[in-house]
């Protein structure tokens, strides 16, 4: 006899199935952000590249801690970090994969929560400064964790910790901090 499964636990173990057949691969949730700013590139840049900077820019209520990071980032650097995600503290190990001054870096999850995460940070200029462009493509953990979280909790997440970090960066462009 057969086993009837909840909705979700049938969608969320057919979809990835779908998304293979249907397009010949799978394909992440992905999430894209962009922010204008009015400074140069290659000093956003050079500001998010310093680690000690980061937090001066996350959320508090992330409570981003670095454990293991170089002072400046580069290509293969790796950052052990721990935050706060939905109530838990969560640790994550992350390398940069490319790293391209002033206008690229991507960071990629090698220990962590998802299944899988890809950090795309993108830095063009524009007639008024900046244009940033974050772009992260994300699978979500497997087992009950996996169950409990959605794409759109998430995204949420996401997208409130990106606008967070926009209202700082133009804090310290005004403050004279960034140039």
């Amino acid at each position: 006899m057969f086993a009837v499964l909840p909705e979700r636990i049938y969608q969320a173990l057919l979809s990835p199935l779908v998304l293979v057949f249907a397009h010949g691969q799978s394909l992440m949730p992905t999430v894209d952000y962009e922010t204008h700013l009015n400074c140069s590139p290659a000093g956003l840049f050079d500001f998010l590249s310093h680690i000690a900077n980061v937090p001066k820019v996350t959320d508090p209520n992330i409570g981003i801690t670095f454990t293991s990071a170089p002072d400046v980032i580069e290509q293969g650097s790796r950052l052990d970090f721990q935050i706060i995600t939905f109530g838990q503290i969560v640790k994550s190990t992350h390398q940069i994969i490319e790293f391209e001054r002033p206008r690229l870096v991507v960071e990629q999850q090698v220990l962590g929560p998802m299944k899988s995460w890809v950090h795309r940070h993108e830095y063009s200029a524009t007639p008024e400064g900046v244009l940033m462009r974050d772009q992260v493509d994300f699978q979500l953990p497997g087992g009950l964790i996996g169950l409990l979280l959605s794409e759109s909790k998430v995204r949420d997440h996401l997208e409130d910790g990106f606008f967070y970090r926009e209202q700082r960066l133009r804090e310290l462009i005004d403050q004279g901090i960034i140039q």
